[in-house]
Formats: structure tokens, sequence, C-alpha cells
């Protein structure tokens, strides 16, 4: 016999992406009600995997900077089994690799590094310059001009080949855009996390991090493919279902508090496509970025970095690729065949993603932005947005958002 429904909690969590994870998670530290919904079959939100045919597919090309020390908090880092990407990336330029690496960390790759010719030696110096620079970066404590990524590396001292060829490429792959009109102080943000932490995936899939932090919750409090049709009013939801929340507070994430506001956030998007090959990856430990290619802006060979990605002794890797308007059918093909020219072998197509809403956009400015967390005294709003557009992020304003909403049950 199923447990009864608690319809009448003190806190309803609509969204369980990371913040909405966060909040259930606070919500029981402090010993709240809550029930925590979600429209789809599987918790996360944008952060997932799906499992089949013994692949493990990412929903979009993700990672786990090992710096995000607030989300490793609600962690069991032991259960989740972290594997590691390379520091660094290696670039396809001309008819060539060239690596980019830190040398202070990945010491066998200091001769690559040095004698590159993606970046002259003042370029060299500049990110070593701006690596220490950004050690103990805080959006919090940074009261400079807010400008375009781009803008700053040029104000910076970078040369334009360095910015087109590495910059470019490489941190499009993280804001999902190419022009680097994303907030500099984002950059900065990024930056000095990838320059302390390294880039990871859980052993079995990004999924596994949502799976994670739930563990201790009571699977009562969670509601899966359970969709808000609408707010009837202040404390009183109703699901597509029929049935009628009516808690004392509500907390909206991510894109439920267009229920709300009605505005729609502003999103990156990307299509990522999923193939595997038989031939074993050369350096596979890196992503592979490509600043050159009119498709393909990175490649992360999966298997490289964690085996059970698949269970069927190939090799799976993620193309991301940035701002196309061709027809699936056509992208497959062309990337595939592409595939072929870089590495020889064979590769087939497994799994595509077209994802409209994979980052929020952060312009100029927007870290700048004052989150309103507080609606009124019933409604709350929490998400990535409200602080910037990451993992940690989306944990930092379920812990804001809570700290709002347990003023009101002390």
């Amino acid at each position: 016999m199923s447990p009864k429904l608690n319809l009448k909690p003190d806190v309803l969590i609509i969204g369980a992406g990371i913040s909405g994870i966060t909040c259930a998670l606070k919500c029981q530290e402090h010993d709240i009600d809550f029930m925590l919904i979600e429209k789809d079959s599987r918790a996360g939100g944008r952060l997932g995997s799906i499992y089949e045919e013994g692949y493990v597919f990412d929903i979009g090309f993700q990672v786990f900077n090992t710096s995000y020390t607030v989300t490793k908090s609600f962690l069991d880092l032991d259960q989740l089994d972290l594997c590691f990407f390379k520091p660094g990336a290696l670039i396809h330029y001309g008819s060539k690799y060239e690596i980019i690496s830190d040398p202070i960390r990945d010491l066998g790759q200091i001769f690559n590094t040095v004698f590159s010719n993606i970046a002259t030696f003042q370029d060299k110096l500049k990110i070593l310059k701006l690596k220490f620079s950004l050690l103990n970066y805080s959006l919090e404590n940074d009261f400079s001009e807010d400008k375009e990524t781009r803008t700053f590396l040029e104000d910076y001292g970078f040369s334009e080949k360095i910015i087109n060829d590495f910059f470019s490429p490489f941190f499009a792959g993280v804001f999902l855009e190419k022009k680097l009109s994303t907030s500099s102080k984002f950059f900065k943000y990024v930056f000095s996390k990838l320059s302390k932490g390294l880039a990871s995936i859980p052993k079995n899939g990004m999924q596994e991090i949502p799976e994670n932090m739930l563990r201790n919750i009571d699977k009562e409090n969670i509601l899966l493919c359970s969709e808000v049709e609408k707010v009837i009013s202040d404390k009183k939801i109703q699901l597509k279902d029929g049935q009628v929340f009516e808690p004392k507070k509500i907390i909206f994430t991510g894109t439920s508090q267009y229920l709300m506001n009605k505005k729609n956030l502003n999103h990156n998007s990307v299509k990522t496509i999923y193939f595997n090959t038989d031939s074993k990856p050369h350096r596979g430990k890196y992503i592979h970025i490509f600043p050159q290619e009119e498709y393909i802006n990175n490649i992360a060979f999966l298997t490289s970095i964690s085996t059970q990605y698949t269970k069927n002794k190939d090799h799976l890797l993620s193309v991301s690729v940035i701002n196309s308007d061709i027809s699936e059918h056509k992208l497959i093909h062309k990337v595939k065949r592409r595939l072929q020219n870089l590495y020889g072998g064979n590769f087939n197509f497994l799994k595509y993603f077209d994802i409209k809403q994979a980052t929020v956009y952060q312009p100029a400015n927007f870290m700048n932005q004052q989150s309103n967390w507080v609606v009124n005294d019933n409604k709350y709003f929490a998400g990535d947005s409200m602080v910037h557009s990451s993992i940690e992020g989306a944990v930092l304003s379920g812990i804001e958002v809570m700290n709002e909403v347990k003023k009101k049950f002390s």
C-alpha cells in the first residue's frame, strides 16, 4: 500500500533540479516539512544522463569541477567515484594537435605547453599571471567593471591568436556561445575554478550527482512525473493530474519561475552528438577542441575517462556543436565524416541531443544584478540564474533561498 501523499507541506519545492534538491536537503536539515515535485521522470533538471543499450549518454557534455566546494559538502564523494580529465586541452590547429595545459599540475606536458604554437611566449606568461591573480577570486568581492569576456582578454593583453584559437573554442564549450560575450566576471569565476580544480565525471554518469544528493531524502517527500498546471492562489497549486497542494510556502526553481513572472530566461543552446568507435583515441584524457572547424567545437572521449560509459567493448565520444542551423540528418553526416578524416577508423552514430536551454545566458553586468529571492510572504525563487550558471551556482541559490524561508519557521 502506497503512503498517503502529503498535500499540505510546510514547503512545496517545484522542480527537482540541483537548486530544488538543495532546498529539500536544507528543509530536512532544519526539520521543515516539505514536498519536492518534478515534472520529469528523473531528478536533476538540466544535469543528468540517459542509460540506453549499454551506454551512458549525459544530456549534453557536462563536467563536475572538483573546486565546487559547497556542492561537495552535499555529496558522498567515495560513492560518486569521480574520474578526471587532464587539465588543459588538446587543440586541433592546422593539420596537427597542440597541447595547452597547466604545467604545474600536468608536468608530463610541460615541454609541449612551453613550445606550443597556439600561444606566444607573452601569452603563456599572461596565462600564469591570470591563474595566480585569480586563485582566491570571489564574485562577491569583485567590484571591477564587468565587460564582455573577449574585451577583458584583449584589455589584459592576450593576442588575437590565443583568444581565437584557445579561449574562444575552449570557453565556448563552457558558456555555449562562441563570441565570448559572456560576463567577464563569470569568466574569471570559471577560470579560477579550473585553475584550482579538475574537470571530472562520475564513474556512472552525471545523473549520479543528483541521485547522490538525494540519497538521504525519504522517497515519500519526492514526487516525479508531476507537472504544475496552474497557481490557484498564494497557497494553492494544482497539478495537471488534478491534485491540489496547499503548502505554507512555495519555492519555484529554474524555469518553473515562469508560472509566476511569465518571463522566459535567455539561454544558450548546444547540440550534442554521441558516436562509438573501435579505435582507442589518442590522448583521450584531454578535451579536444577545434577552433577552425565549421561544426565541431569540442570532443570528449568519455570512455577514456570512465570505462563504465559503455558495456559494449567499444569507445564512446560526445561531440558538441554550437550555432549550427543545418538539419539533424545533415549535421550528423557531416560530423561523422569529419571524425573519420580527423582520427581515422569507423564511427557509428548513437544519440543526438538538441538542447535549447543548456545554460543561462550571462552577458556583461549579469553578475551585478540583485537576486530577488522573495516574491512575497509565501512564494520564493531559486535557480542558477539567480547566482551564476553552474552546478555550484544552483546549490548556492538553494542555500540562499532557504536562508529566507527558514526565517519564517524560526
